[in-house]
């Protein structure tokens, strides 16, 4: 049986995804405390036995050909003793036949390990959200950065806007609070440095890494590196290097490839 998950479903879906997705950064009790809502969630149950699930979380995808829903399918598992039998399959074209009937325009998703990419490519999905990540040392001083927070918003995302080219996921106001909770939370926070009352350059930070830097210049990196007492960090911008994410188009896709990060990725 697939259907969504209800509130009581809540401890079940909990303990496969600690059997699917083990982390002791604290991750998955702010995910579930903060983010989960079952009715996104899709179940696969047999007896009552939860075999498989998938979020279907929503999104808008904004192309220079116009905005459209889309979703974006997270974490898709299944559990050990049913592996191998089509579960995910059957979710998948499920949420494909939902998408459709929602008027959505495409399924996205971001594989976690090289490999998914071909298990999803045979579903439709093709690689189509890239990044650069590179590695940078501490060679010199640099332009210390300001920590930011809520009140930034509107700067961000003008930043994000700027530098994200044609085809971007739409962040909106909560996207931005809830990225920045979760990095002030979990991680060493949102730098970013300004030029009077413009924001000119932002880091989202772990503690080894910058999971995503937009407008950087060569002083900033080794602002930020002194900021985070680090000697290396590897960092993540928009770019044309690496496929990050996968899409899955329902009718004719747009002429540039896509950006996509910040998805709880």
């Amino acid at each position: 049986m697939i259907r969504f998950a209800e509130p009581r479903d809540t401890a079940m879906v909990r303990a496969l995804w600690e059997i699917c997705f083990p982390d002791d950064s604290g991750f998955n009790d702010y995910f579930f405390q903060h983010h989960y809502q079952p009715q996104h969630t899709l179940l696969l149950t047999e007896d009552a036995e939860l075999c498989a699930m998938l979020q279907m979380l929503p999104y808008r995808l904004s192309a220079a050909e116009g905005e459209g829903e889309i979703t974006y399918i997270y974490g898709a598992c299944t559990a050990p003793a049913h592996r191998r039998k089509g579960c995910m399959a059957r979710l998948l074209e499920q949420s494909f036949v939902l998408d459709q009937a929602a008027g959505r325009v495409a399924s996205s998703l971001i594989p976690a390990e090289e490999w998914l990419f071909g298990f999803y490519a045979p579903f439709g999905y093709r690689p189509f959200f890239h990044i650069d990540t590179r590695i940078i040392h501490r060679t010199q001083g640099g332009t210390l950065p300001q920590r930011l927070t809520t009140a930034d918003i509107p700067e961000m995302d003008r930043l994000y806007r700027t530098h994200t080219g044609g085809c971007r996921i739409v962040r909106k106001f909560a996207d931005w609070q809830t990225q920045l909770a979760l990095f002030d939370t979990l991680g060493k926070g949102v730098y970013g440095w300004f030029d009077g009352a413009h924001l000119t350059a932002y880091a989202f930070c772990w503690e080894d890494t910058a999971q995503e830097v937009l407008g950087l210049t060569a002083q900033q990196e080794q602002g930020l590196l002194l900021a985070l007492e680090r000697e290396t960090l590897s960092m993540t911008s928009c770019g044309q290097n690496r496929a990050l994410g996968c899409i899955k188009w329902y009718g004719q896709p747009p002429a540039a490839n896509g950006y996509m990060n910040l998805m709880f990725n």
